[in-house]
């Protein structure tokens, strides 16, 4: 073959990389800018209209947690109750999102909420009665499904179950949400609420006077 045609040869060939690999990126892209959520400005949040999870714009990516017992977070401490009201988020547990502040209940606040709801049950002397009982009985099933949702296949140690937790308290390392970004989050989304209020309050309140004035 003369050195002209192996020449040509080679770009040719050259030529049909780049466009393989010109194809896999834009093919790359593409799958990314899919799978990303588009910005709540599309949605109209009427119906149906609404993002299937709750956007987390101060989120990070995923973080580890190893597994630990921890002294904090008994059932009958005099400082249990508080304790574990301070996994709460700031507000009530609820987002509101669109033009109208529409109200969404986050299913990991949920989750919480019920972790207090049986941890105040089983403290209490009284046994459950009353709509307590279909309410823990809500708050058991909610969190078996949300486990079983969450599906982590995490290996952990083989002694998991007769490990001496007092002296060996360390476990298995998780991939976890970024729960630091989401309580961010859900403090900015419960202060933006609050402000919208606010707004809704004084503008009321101002057509109110002026219509005592008329």
């Amino acid at each position: 073959m003369s050195s002209s045609r192996l020449a040509l040869f080679a770009v040719v060939v050259l030529a049909a990389l780049n466009a393989c690999i010109d194809f896999v990126q834009i093919r790359a892209t593409h799958r990314t800018a899919i799978a990303r959520p588009p910005p709540l400005r599309r949605y109209s949040f009427i119906d149906e209209d609404y993002p299937p999870r709750m956007p987390l714009p101060s989120a990070r990516r995923a973080v580890k947690l190893t597994l630990e017992d921890s002294v904090r977070y008994s059932l009958f401490s005099p400082e249990a109750y508080d304790e574990w009201l301070w996994t709460a988020t700031v507000g009530d547990g609820n987002v509101h999102y669109g033009p109208t502040r529409r109200l969404f209940v986050v299913s990991v606040t949920h989750q919480l909420h019920c972790m207090r709801s049986i941890r105040e049950a089983l403290e209490q002397d009284a046994v459950p009665h009353g709509h307590q009982i279909p309410h823990l009985t809500h708050c058991l099933n909610f969190i078996r499904m949300s486990t079983l949702c969450a599906a982590d296949i995490t290996l952990e140690p083989p002694d998991a179950f007769a490990r001496n937790y007092t002296s060996d308290r360390a476990g298995g390392e998780h991939v976890c949400m970024d729960w630091p970004a989401f309580y961010e989050d859900m403090k900015r989304n419960s202060l933006e609420w609050d402000m919208f209020r606010n707004q809704q309050s004084n503008a009321m309140n101002t057509n109110m006077r002026h219509v005592h004035e008329w």
